[in-house]
């Protein structure tokens, strides 16, 4: 029975190692780990910047959107119509990334980048959902205990959450 089981929700993935926490953005390159004692920058599974939610006063993440009904057939197609068309995919001179801003208590503006999954950037929906969960989280103390099980919480944030709120 494998103890690593991943789930994910648009910009938003269950990690369990070292310990559990849910990551912004693609944890395989730049990634903001959320966990119950703070939020960490990452560089794959290499931690840098750490921030504990005592000194957080708001998070707040540019995450890409897409019109497709899955990201990932807009990259496909998107790669196909290149391919057709001549065009070439190694043309992009690095992976795209969205700005993560720490707010902390001081009123300083830590920026942070995070990777993206898809090219063609996320479902509208999946990107308010991440919205609404960050603003959540950081204005809800008791809420953060369950960064603890983050598997759990991404299959039950539709009903932690009243409704996703709009783009910023």
């Amino acid at each position: 029975m494998p103890q690593d089981r991943r789930r994910r929700v648009g910009p938003l993935s269950a990690v369990s190692a070292p310990e559990p926490a849910l990551a912004l953005g693609d944890t395989a390159v730049h990634h903001v780990r959320l966990g119950t004692l703070g939020v960490t920058l990452h560089g794959g599974d290499a931690p840098s910047s750490f921030v504990p939610w005592a000194g957080i006063r708001e998070i707040q993440a540019d995450t890409p959107t897409t019109w497709w009904p899955h990201p990932g057939v807009g990259d496909t197609v998107v790669a196909i119509i290149e391919g057709l068309l001549g065009g070439s995919a190694s043309e992009a001179s690095e992976t795209p990334t969205f700005a993560v801003r720490v707010v902390i208590a001081d009123g300083e503006t830590l920026e942070w980048r995070a990777t993206t999954h898809y090219l063609s950037g996320y479902r509208r929906r999946d990107a308010a959902l991440a919205a609404g969960l960050l603003d959540h989280l950081v204005s809800r103390a008791d809420a953060r205990v369950l960064l603890a099980r983050p598997t759990a919480l991404l299959e039950r944030v539709d009903q932690i959450l009243p409704s996703p709120r709009s783009e910023r």
